[in-house]
């Protein structure tokens, strides 16, 4: 399986320093969620849309490609008007924004980042 997210680009983006990194992945996993939360709290297509289209935009930024697809295919669905459709994808949503955060904390583990909140 292929990794959630591209720690590589981070470290091209904003340098190797540990607590920097871990910083940038704890904003990125506290958006995710955040998202999520709000995609599943609403009926709002509009609402829906938005927060999707921020998640897939954020996950772009560290490389988070499978995440990306998921956000642009609910951002897509709510932007079509199609609730269920929305709904269908929410586990999948929640399910990647999880193997981030695993991935994240099992990089903690090896020394290349500091704790990754839950």
């Amino acid at each position: 399986m292929s990794p959630a997210y591209d720690r590589k680009r981070l470290i091209e983006l904003f340098g190797g320093d540990t607590a920097t990194l871990a910083e940038i992945e704890r904003e990125f996993l506290d958006t995710a969620r955040s998202v999520h939360g709000e995609i599943r709290g609403t009926e709002d297509l509009e609402t829906i849309a938005r927060a999707a289209h921020r998640l897939k935009g954020t996950a772009g930024m560290i490389g988070a490609l499978t995440l990306g697809r998921i956000a642009d295919a609910v951002e897509r669905a709510a932007k079509g008007g199609d609730l269920p459709a929305v709904r269908s994808l929410e586990d999948a949503l929640g399910q990647e924004v999880a193997r981030v955060a695993t991935q994240a904390a099992a990089d903690q583990v090896r020394g290349r980042s500091i704790t990754v909140a839950e």
